[in-house]
């Protein structure tokens, strides 16, 4: 693990990519009066480097992640450490929408009571987001951008 972070810290962390159309959604959503969280299991520190450098963090209020010493490890517990930085208890938590491509994404939602929505543009495929229990799947940037209109 040590190795690992060594060179994630700082080669790895850059080797992502931002998908077309992830800009113009968050300018919208936030246009639209949306609080914009990140949620990943990446640990924190390396998110907020990853958003910095794509020049994403004027999208989001809080950038959310794992902790290196493994207190807050699972994709569950990023999320409701999320939750409180925002404020969100049970009473708000029907005007929260958890967005990922992955299973744990969902699983994390469903276990802090939100809704969630799997999207097809990233890793996850429809059976495993369906399988975890997606609230809603968007197939594109477009498809998600239409629902975060509806819901």
């Amino acid at each position: 693990i040590k190795a690992y972070r060594e060179y994630f810290s700082t080669k790895g962390i850059f080797e992502n990519k931002v998908y077309d159309g992830i800009p113009q959604l968050l300018k919208n959503l936030k246009a639209r009066g949306k609080t914009l969280v990140v949620a990943t299991s990446k640990p924190e520190e390396f998110a907020v480097k990853i958003i910095d450098h794509f020049g994403l963090s004027e999208y989001f209020t809080h950038v959310c992640g794992s902790c290196m010493d493994e207190t807050r490890s699972t994709k569950g517990e990023v999320i409701k450490y999320a939750l409180g930085l925002c404020g969100i208890y049970e009473a708000q938590k029907g005007q929260v929408l958890m967005v990922g491509d992955r299973s744990h994404d969902i699983i994390g939602a469903k276990e802090n009571g939100i809704e969630s929505c799997g999207v097809l543009f990233g890793y996850g495929s429809r059976e495993e987001l369906e399988t975890a229990g997606a609230d809603y799947i968007a197939e594109s940037v477009t498809a998600l951008d239409e629902l975060s209109c509806r819901i």
